[in-house]
């Protein structure tokens, strides 16, 4: 009778503290977008990873979660190839900002950034 007793008191407290992870970042539907987009490059499967990106970031916001390593420079990234240079030293900034161990690569991307222009 003890095992029973024990098994369901283990059994109550997995579904109380297990039904899901806290997790500190928020990543929407990334992989979907990228996914698409990597299968099907294309300026509508750009466009649709590109405002997916937008949302996490907004969405993390709105959730009081951090935004997570990479978005912002891989989105800086994208607005680079788009020849939006000030949007995309914009996000290089931010992730320097966020994640100061990215700031190598975030300045060599500023650089050809502002080469390009």
């Amino acid at each position: 009778m003890k095992k029973i007793s024990l098994a369901l008191i283990s059994l109550a407290f997995i579904s109380i503290y297990g039904c899901g992870p806290n997790r500190l970042y928020y990543y929407g539907s990334y992989s979907n977008t990228l996914y698409n987009y990597r299968k099907d490059t294309n300026h509508e499967t750009l466009a649709r990873h590109m405002e997916e990106l937008e949302n996490i970031i907004a969405e993390s916001k709105e959730q009081g979660k951090r935004v997570p390593p990479g978005l912002y420079g891989e989105l800086g990234y994208l607005y680079m190839k788009s020849s939006n240079i000030e949007k995309a030293i914009n996000f290089f900034n931010l992730e320097k900002k966020i994640y100061p161990e990215s700031t190598v690569l975030m300045d060599r991307l500023i650089k050809q950034s502002n080469k390009g222009s």
